[in-house]
């Protein structure tokens, strides 16, 4: 890992557990290098939310294809350690595959601006951040069938994975 990197994991495991997220340990089998877990009841989604987080630093990137294979299958690891009530029955699952690079490609950006997989009471929503930039890249538009909750998504992968994010939650933090 570079020392901007390693910068950035420090970061991001505080913001995590400022969102209420634990890191579990299941990154050897996963494939990632932190995984993280919040589950909650969120009357707004009908139930018990397991959330999951998988972070994956690639410093020369990722095509579409590596990135469409990284978030199955981290939803599928997600998917086999939740608990409880079955999907859709008063329980769902979201899941954030965060790809980091220091060289992100416009092939991964324009796959990202298209990819959106689709699950019965789960969500599947891959970002990737570009630390030489700090920008983050995810899917911009919301289905039809994803309307109740793609606006979430969205600010929750910002809230989560983006350092101008947390710049300005630090600046609120400091004014009150």
């Amino acid at each position: 890992m570079s020392e901007r990197s390693d910068k950035y994991f420090q970061m991001l495991d505080g913001w995590l557990k400022y969102y209420g997220f634990e890191a579990i340990n299941v990154n050897a089998e996963a494939g990632a290098d932190r995984v993280f877990k919040r589950s909650r009841v969120e009357v707004t989604k009908f139930g018990k939310v397991d959330c999951y987080i998988c972070v994956k630093y690639m410093p020369e990137g990722a095509t579409g294809q590596e990135m469409r294979m990284y978030s199955g299958k981290m939803f599928s690891l997600a998917n086999r350690h939740r608990t409880g009530m079955p999907l859709g029955f008063g329980a769902m699952l979201v899941v954030y595959p965060l790809i980091i690079t220091e060289n992100l490609s416009s092939e991964l950006v324009g796959y990202l601006n298209q990819y959106c997989p689709k699950h019965f009471a789960a969500a599947e929503f891959p970002s990737a951040l570009d630390l030489s930039t700090g920008n983050l890249y995810y899917y911009p538009n919301t289905p039809i069938w994803g309307y109740a909750y793609y606006a979430t998504y969205r600010r929750e992968s910002y809230s989560y994975f983006s350092p101008k994010s947390w710049e300005e939650v630090a600046r609120q933090q400091i004014v009150k």
